[in-house]
């Protein structure tokens, strides 16, 4: 044994036997039908447990505890050795934690009738949340909520109790729990995504020393890249109601220097503030910062930049998987005035104009303004609040993002980013700005016509958007159901022959066969449309199937497909 493994194991063992600390009250980890087996616990958490002492050379001795917060209490009474619990600033002021392993996602169970949409909508004036106090989500909440009030309770019985008997209007949990709670409550949903996720990590009293961190770092690390945990979820019966944990990472800065990128005098670093970060704008701005430019990210989704704060923005599919540190807010008076080398925009088409606004005051003097929307118009309304020779515009094809709560975005492909000049041609401002995306990763073009791209993703945007909202289909299913498809196809043809009309070159004859195409790469894919559906959110109508019949009456035609499926999500949306 070397002179650092026997600090390490005197520092985590001062007994000779390695005393486990677990919570009893989280099922997902320690089922309740295991505490009491006459082998002693079983599940992931007891699993890893054993696993550490088996690495250490030690037994190990199981100490349980009723609640997180009675675990969290004793570390300083040198009562356990290490404990499993869910990693928490608060709790970080007296104990060391590793990285997490798994992650838990919490949410939020209301009743249909209410105002709630979202999971940031809970926080307001007059809006009564039930929580177990002393739980992690419980101390998230503690530090997060402003304008709701908090109800204690000691378990989640309690807490559910406080619902059903009107002392409370929402119950807060963890969204495997809130499966079942959800049952109870009369009219009850779960709202779509989560408020944060419960890292369970191993954690240790501080005055154990840096080498016993260090080393359970280095554990924690080694069973989730070597798919041991992975292994104890299947076995345990929970793949699917926990993640495990991404690998932890350094900051970008950090990081940056590691990774292949253009000569600097080809892409050279910027600011960079991303204006709306939801699916796509976290792609970019986590892509982006990983090659080391300065990257700000604004957006209203309160949870969402409160996670990129607290742990980093996680971008995971096509690209890989990554976790990044950058700087996130709500206010971009945070930014600066007239500091930023690009800003983007990618908000939904509805937030353009004010984007827009936002955008010229922090643009620097050599500063442009990239937009990259579904739909028609977005560089219109910029132009209205800046001159046409600062605005570049975008088209991002087939990625199939989706927002998988806050701080975490994923997609299922990657296909390519055009950009081109407002104005037209390639200039050599436009070639250093397609150099700095190409550098972050991203398959990515200078394109002499954007017009053409935009109405052709446009013609793509018509067939999917519409058909998939309306059915609840994915890209696949709607093409693999003829009912679906031939309204689909309807949709591109009416959107095709307006683009020709209107003297858009196109770069293709057969409509059906391009939009079939396109959909090919993405055919698990539901469109943001249909994911606004499902989180009871409006969605951009307005800018896709609804814009065909405005564009259709600009050269004397009708859209009539388009304006029947508008006229149906429209009526859709006035329920929410």
């Amino acid at each position: 044994m070397s002179a650092l493994e026997a600090s390490v194991r005197a520092s985590l063992v001062p007994t000779g036997a390695l005393r486990v600390g677990i919570n009893t009250s989280n099922y997902l980890l320690v089922p309740a039908a295991s505490t009491s087996d006459s082998c002693g616990p079983i599940g992931v958490v007891p699993s890893l447990g054993t696993e550490l002492a088996r690495r250490l050379g030690v037994e190990v001795k199981f100490v349980p505890y009723a609640s997180p917060g009675a675990l969290a209490d004793e570390a300083s009474k040198e009562a356990w050795d290490v404990g499993f619990i869910g990693a928490d600033p608060k709790r970080a002021e007296f104990i060391s934690f590793t990285s997490p392993y798994v992650e838990i996602p919490a949410s939020y169970v209301v009743r249909s009738g209410s105002s709630f949409n979202k999971t940031e909508d809970v926080d307001a004036a007059g809006v009564r949340i039930a929580s177990v106090t002393g739980s992690a989500f419980d101390l998230w909440l503690q530090r997060h909520v402003q304008r709701a009030e908090i109800v204690p309770a000691q378990t989640m019985d309690a807490a559910l109790d406080h619902v059903l008997h009107g002392r409370a209007d929402v119950l807060a949990g963890l969204r495997d729990r809130l499966i079942n709670d959800v049952t109870k409550v009369p009219e009850g949903i779960i709202l779509e995504g989560q408020f944060m996720s419960v890292r369970q990590a191993v954690g240790v009293a501080k005055n154990r020393g840096s080498e016993a961190i260090d080393f359970l770092n280095t554990f924690i690390e080694d069973v989730k890249s070597s798919g041991f945990v992975d292994t104890l979820l299947e076995k345990h019966g929970m793949t699917g109601r926990l993640l495990v944990a991404p690998p932890a990472v350094p900051p970008y800065s950090q990081a940056a220097s590691k990774k292949p990128r253009l000569a600097a005098a080809e892409a050279p670093a910027m600011k960079i503030v991303v204006l709306g970060c939801g699916a796509m704008g976290s792609i970019y701005a986590g892509l982006l910062a990983s090659t080391g430019n300065e990257v700000w990210v604004v957006d209203v989704w309160q949870a969402h930049i409160d996670s990129i704060r607290d742990r980093g923005l996680r971008v995971e599919g096509a690209s890989g998987d990554r976790t990044v540190q950058l700087r996130a807010t709500t206010n971009s008076d945070d930014i600066g005035v007239g500091t930023a080398d690009l800003v983007i925009i990618a908000t939904k088409a509805s937030g353009v104009a004010s984007a827009a606004e936002v955008a010229t005051k922090l643009l620097g003097p050599q500063g442009v303004i990239l937009t990259i929307q579904n739909g028609l118009g977005a560089g219109d309304r910029i132009a209205q609040h800046v001159a046409p020779e600062k605005v570049l515009l975008g088209v991002a094809s087939n990625f199939g993002a989706s927002m998988k709560g806050p701080g975490h975005t994923q997609h299922a492909s990657m296909s390519l980013i055009c950009i081109g000049e407002m104005t037209g041609g390639v200039t050599e401002r436009l070639q250093r700005v397609v150099d700095l995306w190409a550098a972050a990763g991203f398959t990515v073009k200078a394109c002499p016509n954007i017009n053409t791209v935009i109405w052709e993703k446009f013609i793509c945007n018509c067939a999917n958007s519409g058909s998939c909202t309306l059915t609840g289909m994915t890209v696949g299913e709607v093409q693999d159901n003829p009912g679906a498809w031939a309204v689909a196809v309807a949709c591109a043809r009416e959107a095709a022959d307006v683009a020709r009309a209107q003297g858009i070159p196109l770069s293709f004859d057969n409509v059906e066969e391009f939009v079939r195409k396109f959909g090919s790469t993405v055919r698990a894919a539901k469109p943001s449309m249909l994911q606004d559906h499902l989180a009871k959110r409006c969605s951009e109508i307005d800018a896709i199937n609804g814009a065909v019949p405005v564009e259709a009456a600009k050269v004397g035609m009708s859209a009539p497909v388009n304006q029947i499926v508008a006229d149906l999500i429209r009526a859709r949306e006035s329920t929410f």
